[in-house]
């Protein structure tokens, strides 16, 4: 499994009667496909997974896969123990991921030692039919990643990377320094992917590249053919509006910024609230400013 370039984490449009609305799903996915992107991840923080049941998880990775052709696709697979993450990472397997993107258990965050968390990435990591990427992300699970478990994980034969999405570039940095090459790290803090590439990660997972595929890609190209000057012109442009839609609004922000870019946000599912109509014309012109970096 190769991890490169820009793959959005899929929103989960629902209908206004709280149902998954796979039609808009399928539109995004038919838009996106004219994007330079390296793939997609379905069942993200942003696509509302911890709102999910098992078998709407299971219709979207199945309707990804069909429209996402060869792109590598990646799968929001953990839950809080490593009996069910094994088994749901079976069946997102089945309905045709690519790879599995588990996330730190972190309900027993005071028992969540890193002897506890190896043992539970290398069980599923034994179990999966597919390659495992760790995933952490603190600002959700209150977790902070041990510095020393990627490289404690790197060997495994069925580890091939993690998600770091703390935003933190040092601790970004020393997992990079540790870890062999083959382990393969992507970033999932946009305001912070350009230098992280810079410190040796190999892609983004970026909210943004939801609303803005076309900057987002372009920065990576930039990178990529040493355009250093180009990558943080688009950084600079990006930066505003991925703090919107994460760290001000979050997920309600980041549909209302796909809705104003003609994308299908749609609506979020309680207990989440939709973005206030107040805001809505200050994102929208933070969006405009971003996609004009492009």
């Amino acid at each position: 499994m190769k991890l490169a370039g820009i793959l959005p984490p899929l929103v989960t449009p629902f209908r206004a009667d709280g149902g998954v609305d796979l039609a808009a799903f399928e539109a995004n996915l038919e838009s996106y496909s004219s994007f330079d992107l390296g793939g997609y991840l379905v069942l993200g923080s942003n696509g509302e997974a911890a709102a999910l049941d098992e078998e709407e998880k299971v219709s979207l990775i199945r309707t990804a896969r069909r429209l996402c052709g060869s792109r590598l696709l990646l799968a929001g697979t953990g839950l809080e123990s490593t009996r069910s993450t094994i088994a749901f990472t079976r069946r997102a397997a089945e309905a045709g991921a690519d790879a599995a993107l588990v996330l730190t258990p972190h309900y027993y965050k005071p028992q969540m030692s890193p002897d506890a968390l190896r043992l539970h990435f290398e069980r599923v990591a034994d179990a999966s039919p597919v390659p495992v990427l760790l995933y952490s992300v603190p600002a959700f699970t209150a977790l902070p990643f041990p510095p020393s478990l990627a490289s404690a994980l790197a060997g495994h034969r069925n580890i091939a990377g993690m998600k770091e999405s703390s935003g933190d570039l040092g601790l970004l940095g020393r997992i990079v320094s540790s870890v062999p090459a083959s382990f393969q790290v992507a970033c999932g803090s946009a305001p912070v992917v350009y230098p992280a590439l810079c410190l040796g990660a190999v892609a983004g997972i970026l909210a943004v590249a939801c609303c803005a595929p076309g900057p987002s890609a372009a920065l990576y190209r930039a990178f990529l053919a040493g355009d250093h000057a180009g990558a943080r012109r688009i950084q600079a442009a990006l930066t505003p509006l991925a703090v919107a839609v994460t760290a001000t609004w979050g997920v309600a922000g980041l549909k209302a910024a796909m809705d104003a870019a003609g994308l299908r946000g749609g609506e979020v599912r309680a207990p989440l609230l939709p973005l206030p109509a107040a805001a809505r014309a200050e994102l929208a012109a933070t969006l405009v400013q971003a996609l004009s970096a492009a």
